[in-house]
């Protein structure tokens, strides 16, 4: 972890528990005490928090410095502008994905719009559904059958989910069958990308606590330059999607042992291709 990630860290552990002791940072980090220390005295020049014995505690009126920067949380769209771009070929995906859920599954669905169309399809059966968006808990509450779990954390107004450490945490006491998720670029180059790094780094729990992983990514998402890694398309099964014209990595991707599924019309791929 870089200096100015853990930096950012430190501040969203800090903003939810109210305080943290230099222990806790070490061990989270995997840093030595003398650096944990040294994190804490730099974020209290900063106005972010104030030394106390053994730790430190936050500052509940930040200093300008505190604000989001270009690349933070505030970057990215609003999930309701999200919501409306594309309902057709988002319902069209997540129809796709539905063949891979099962009865008895455990899944795990992020934040993502399309994943939240996903969860509109999803029938009353025997499942238990974790997810850190606000939308999919409430579609999911009509289904007696699903039982939904829903990840804890910092709620965020413009992407109307649960977000930070808290929310990372939670997905340790799991284990899941399957995840699906969405991101904001995807390309041979940068992998697996997303907007801002809080986002980022929660799919990169989500991934690790699962056994099979889903992408679900219409075609805008490619090429598409974005903020944070999330991991390399290596590390995912499927990808679903509404076409890939890109032929070379289709072949990358198939050198990766990553199944490609398209729901475009057959007309629609003909003119891609």
């Amino acid at each position: 972890m870089l200096p100015v990630e853990r930096h950012r860290f430190i501040a969203d552990l800090l903003s939810q528990r109210g305080r943290v002791l230099v222990q806790e940072v070490a061990a989270l980090c995997r840093i030595s005490l003398e650096t944990a220390r040294r994190d804490l005295t730099l974020l209290e020049r900063r106005g972010i928090l104030q030394r106390s014995h053994g730790g430190a505690v936050y500052i509940d009126s930040p200093s300008p410095e505190k604000r989001p920067l270009p690349g933070q949380i505030e970057q990215g769209e609003s999930f309701r502008q999200r919501s409306n771009q594309a309902p057709e070929m988002k319902t069209r995906i997540a129809k796709r994905a539905l063949g891979f859920i099962e009865p008895g599954d455990c899944l795990l669905l992020d934040s993502s719009s399309t994943s939240w169309f996903l969860a509109r399809q999803i029938p009353d059966i025997e499942l238990v559904v974790l997810t850190n968006s606000l939308h999919i808990i409430q579609s999911l509450a009509a289904k007696p059958n699903v039982r939904t779990i829903g990840l804890g954390g910092e709620y965020s107004a413009k992407y109307e989910d649960f977000i930070g450490v808290l929310a990372e945490q939670m997905l340790k006491e799991f284990v899941i069958n399957k995840v699906f998720f969405s991101c904001h670029g995807l390309s041979p180059e940068g992998g697996i990308r997303e907007s801002n790094e809080h986002h980022a780094r929660l799919k990169q729990q989500m991934l690790l606590a699962s056994e099979r992983k889903f992408l679900l990514a219409d075609a805008s998402k490619f090429g598409r330059r974005s903020f944070a890694r999330i991991c390399h398309y290596r590390e995912i099964d499927t990808l679903i999607t509404d076409r890939l014209d890109d032929e070379e990595f289709r072949q990358e991707l198939a050198w990766n042992n990553v199944d490609v599924i398209e729901v475009a019309p057959a007309a629609h791929r003909r003119r891609g291709g």
